[in-house]
């Protein structure tokens, strides 16, 4: 069975009063207040969702779920770090230009040669070594080939172009027995596959996949593949959702398109609500707004409806739809293009993840604002932006030419997001800005 969720509109009077008076104001919700809310209603739900263990080639985006700690040492012994000859670094302490016998061979995966430890001369001796290979316990310092010259007995080198404990990579200098190498939370990069295969892990416990539902509402939606009719347009916002979300590695659920019916509104709500951990409606929140997938979301469900303080994507829905025997938390995103996405990032993808147990901090990186740009206070602003660095390697950041909600091509065309803040009423030409990339997930 999967975790539930609270009531919403108790859980916002708890929340309202924990957090102290006035800082939760739906009419006006601040950004920052928006997304602490939304994490503290799915706590309960990330705390309990289950885990799986996975083959480790299957885990890449996955989120951790139990600690990895270190069986062994990595490396497992001292090693070469070069194609060389190994040998003892107290010779260099006597001569300038040494000349020593190649007594032996150690190469990579074969075990460590007693017999060579025996005859072993550490003023005149020397081993061939090859990269990886275990290091002989009389030598600690490795010439790299190309450093040395070869001759009929052994090989020379310049005492001056080396030092001790030059190419030796040391036992457990990577990771030690007993170290935590990776934490829970974190979401599985294909360094981090690598470095659970260095220890001997084939298999992973990762969290469970959320399952998110997702549909587009409304009769002048048009399938793709057939004739747009006059006023209509055709279903974009399901396809922008789709990419994103697929980003996320989360199981989805397409439900298509939902005509503005009440009788089928109420059936893809359940349905969505019986097999999905959240679902996902873009446009029919706004104040007044004359369609049927409001109403719904308030019968089925215990939603709350806010007007957020930031352009563009005021109004949005935020809770959860009910069923006899499940729920599944609702995000409810304006209907314009270029909101749906902004929304998307700036809240849905945060709680999406933490919702899967991710300990995810988006990147947000500092840049040069390249133009002026004027704005009303009080409320965040996300624009549009492209980046380009100018020749001493400064990184710029100029408004797209155009900031309409509507406008879909703009946000194909940006790289990132310029955050505005609701403190700022002007942008001065040079002024360093916050920016985010989108497009991906970083």
């Amino acid at each position: 069975m999967k975790p539930s969720f609270p009531d919403t509109t108790q859980f916002q009077e708890q929340w309202r009063t924990q957090q102290g008076g006035d800082l939760f104001n739906p009419k006006a919700l601040q950004i920052d207040v928006a997304k602490e809310f939304m994490r503290s209603y799915t706590h309960d739900f990330r705390i309990n969702l289950g885990g799986e263990t996975i083959p480790l080639e299957e885990s890449l985006g996955r989120v951790l779920a139990d600690p990895i700690i270190a069986i062994m040492n990595v490396p497992a012994a001292n090693n070469s770090a070069m194609d060389g000859y190994a040998f003892s670094s107290a010779i260099l302490t006597k001569r300038s230009r040494v000349e020593l016998t190649v007594i032996g061979k150690q190469m990579a995966g074969q075990a460590r040669q007693q017999e060579l430890l025996n005859q072993f001369d550490p003023h005149s001796h020397c081993v061939r070594i090859m990269t990886g290979a275990i290091m002989p316990s009389c030598c600690d310092t490795v010439i790299p080939q190309e450093l040395a010259t070869v001759n009929p007995h052994g090989i020379t080198f310049d005492a001056s172009k080396i030092a001790a404990g030059d190419n030796l990579r040391l036992q457990g200098e990577d990771i030690r027995l007993g170290d935590e190498v990776l934490h829970p939370g974190r979401i599985l990069r294909p360094s981090d596959l690598g470095l659970i295969a260095s220890m001997g892990f084939a298999t992973v416990k990762v969290k469970k996949r959320i399952t998110v539902a997702y549909f587009s509402t409304g009769d002048e939606v048009t399938p793709l593949g057939q004739e747009i009719r006059e006023g209509a347009l055709f279903d974009s916002n399901r396809y922008t959702l789709l990419g994103m979300l697929t980003q996320l590695g989360v199981q989805l659920i397409d439900l298509g398109i939902v005509r503005d019916d009440p009788i089928a509104l109420q059936k893809v709500f359940s349905t969505a609500a019986n097999q999905a951990d959240a679902i996902i409606t873009s446009g029919g929140v706004s104040v007044g707004e004359a369609d049927f997938t409001k109403k719904i979301m308030q019968d089925l469900g215990d939603v709350a409806f806010w007007t957020l303080a930031i352009k563009p994507g005021r109004p949005m829905a935020f809770g959860k739809i009910n069923t006899t025997d499940s729920s599944a938390v609702l995000f409810g995103l304006p209907g314009n293009p270029v909101a749906v996405m902004v929304t998307f990032y700036q809240f849905v993808q945060d709680i999406l993840l933490y919702m899967s147990g991710a300990n995810h901090t988006p990147n947000v990186f500092r840049a040069k604002f390249d133009g002026i740009f004027t704005k009303k206070p009080g409320r965040t602003e996300f624009i549009r932006g492209i980046l380009s660095r100018d020749p001493s390697g400064d990184l710029w950041v100029k408004p797209h030419g155009h900031q309409g909600s509507g406008i879909l091509r703009s946000m194909s065309e940006a790289d990132c997001l310029i955050t505005l803040l609701a403190t700022q009423s002007q942008i001065s030409h040079g002024e360093l800005v916050d920016i985010s990339v989108i497009n991906c997930l970083i």
